[in-house]
């Protein structure tokens, strides 16, 4: 098991809220975390808290009943360190104390405008951030503080870090993960020698594929498996009327197993003459990657673009209009002979 931990940038008011972030900084050690805070507010400090900000997984701000130490714009370090958080797309949980002004004396503003600023941020984090949870004392702070830290691992996860005496077990991972890749690299290597010899064809050219089909006779559903010779030209034909315009890639499928439901129960009856319907054929899928592979070697179809979900798009080649206008004229001329021999019979 790793040993993962979670850094955590606590933003206070100042020394004025050293018991709770005693308790706070506890409390997360407990349960996984690690945490900074820095207490001694100077324009130093401000780049020092950047930096751990920007090193933290979480943040958390702690307010109690002061507004806090201010930088020469006359915001609190507290406040810049928030909106700094919110900027660097921290996620943040707020603590505050329910009845701020119950707080003894020396921890309240002195001055209205101090007052009122502190006012004004407690309402803004209400309203801007959606993790914000009340402590009364010391003791509701724990819980809280332990309850809905985990929770943020739950809501917001992130990578975290792991300790250095235990990187050997990652490594070990990780190796154990690129052999992995590797042999599956080699497996597919091997596989697309094995499904695809690709060469130039013509259109009376022969290919034979399997596919599966549910037949329907007597009641039963009964899963077959097919072999279907074709000629390229009709291979082209029957995709062209799909691809005339861009089309992404997985209709090559949906086009071939239309067309197989549409004809394969004439093929099933000799065979099985009580067979009245037919359904849900769908080709392997190595014939479906070489049927795909040549119509792009030979440059009937090919892909075009990419649409807006990144799905290539493919189209019927100017090439291939022409190859099977002569096919269809062939077809045709074959029909009438055929037609007229019959007839002479």
């Amino acid at each position: 098991m790793l040993d993962r931990r979670y850094q955590v940038f606590v933003a206070t008011s100042g020394l004025d809220m050293s018991p709770e972030r005693r308790i706070v900084a506890q409390t997360l050690i407990g349960i996984g975390f690690s945490s900074w805070c820095v207490e001694h507010r100077t324009p130093v400090s401000t780049a020092i808290a950047r930096r751990q900000i920007d090193e933290s997984d979480y943040v958390v701000i702690l307010l109690g009943s002061k507004y806090g130490d201010c930088s020469v714009s006359g915001v609190s370090y507290m406040h810049l360190e928030y909106i700094y958080a919110i900027t660097k797309q921290k996620p943040i949980i707020v603590f505050i104390h329910a009845d701020p002004r119950n707080r003894p004396d020396e921890l309240q503003e002195t001055s209205l405008q101090a007052k009122e600023k502190f006012n004004n941020f407690r309402k803004q984090l209400q309203h801007e951030v959606d993790q914000v949870f009340f402590y009364r004392d010391l003791r509701d702070l724990e819980l809280i503080v332990r309850a809905n830290m985990l929770h943020m691992l739950e809501c917001f996860p992130v990578l975290g870090w792991i300790r250095p005496q235990n990187m050997q077990i990652l490594q070990d991972r990780i190796d154990a993960l690129n052999a992995k890749v590797n042999q599956l690299e080699r497996e597919l290597k091997k596989c697309e020698h094995d499904m695809v010899a690709i060469c130039d064809v013509s259109v009376e050219d022969i290919y034979c594929f399997r596919y599966r089909i549910q037949a329907y006779q007597d009641g039963y559903v009964h899963e077959m498996e097919h072999e279907r010779s074709e000629d390229w030209g009709q291979l082209l034909y029957v995709l062209s009327k799909v691809f005339k315009t861009l089309m992404p890639e997985e209709c090559f499928a949906k086009c071939l197993n239309d067309y197989l439901n549409e004809t394969a129960l004439a093929e099933l009856r000799i065979t099985m003459p009580q067979v009245y319907a037919v359904g849900r054929a769908q080709i392997q899928v190595q014939h479906l990657y070489h049927i795909k592979l040549q119509m792009r070697q030979n440059e009937w179809i090919l892909p075009a673009h990419r649409d807006e979900r990144h799905r290539m798009l493919w189209k019927l080649s100017s090439k291939a209009h022409e190859i099977l206008e002569t096919y269809i004229q062939q077809q045709n001329r074959n029909f009438q002979l055929n037609s007229n021999s019959y007839s002479n019979l």
